[in-house]
């Protein structure tokens, strides 16, 4: 499946309407853009498969109208905590758990590929971003304005 396919499927999945507030906004290959309804203070999660070890990772950002605020990270292995040099990261099962303040992020530019298995959910919605994306190709999340001048729905 082509980029802008799999975009007009995201598309599809997710009616706006023009007062909904803030929006998540999903660009992929510089292509048309999804757009899904989001609330100021809700959470965002990236999962994907980490490119030196394939170990699972999950980055959690709050949103808000400046974007996205890093709160916390999850990592499927302990060298990965390690890697990065986080301390004070505690085990939860098989996950080491890092708490994060960064700060905001207008945007969250993406490296998605089949092999990355790239995936963000926002509350209960998934939205894979691997799938039909050509290897290497820049995927782009954002928060905007719903219905704001080129934002597209």
């Amino acid at each position: 499946m082509r980029p802008v396919l799999l975009v007009l499927a995201l598309a599809a999945l997710a009616p706006i309407e023009a007062d909904a507030g803030l929006c998540l906004r999903v660009e992929a290959g510089g292509g048309p853009v999804a757009t899904f309804p989001v609330a100021d203070g809700e959470e965002v999660r990236l999962a994907f498969r980490h490119s030196l070890y394939g170990s699972p990772v999950e980055e959690a950002f709050r949103v808000s109208p400046e974007g996205f605020r890093l709160v916390g990270l999850r990592y499927g292995e302990e060298r990965l905590v390690e890697f990065y040099g986080h301390e004070g990261a505690r085990r939860e099962g098989d996950w080491w758990i890092v708490e994060a303040e960064g700060p905001a992020r207008a945007t969250l530019d993406l490296r998605a590929s089949p092999e990355s298995r790239v995936r963000v959910t926002v509350g209960p919605r998934r939205i894979p971003l691997g799938e039909g994306v050509e290897p290497g190709r820049r995927v782009r999340l954002a928060v905007a304005a719903c219905g704001e001048a080129g934002h597209g729905r």
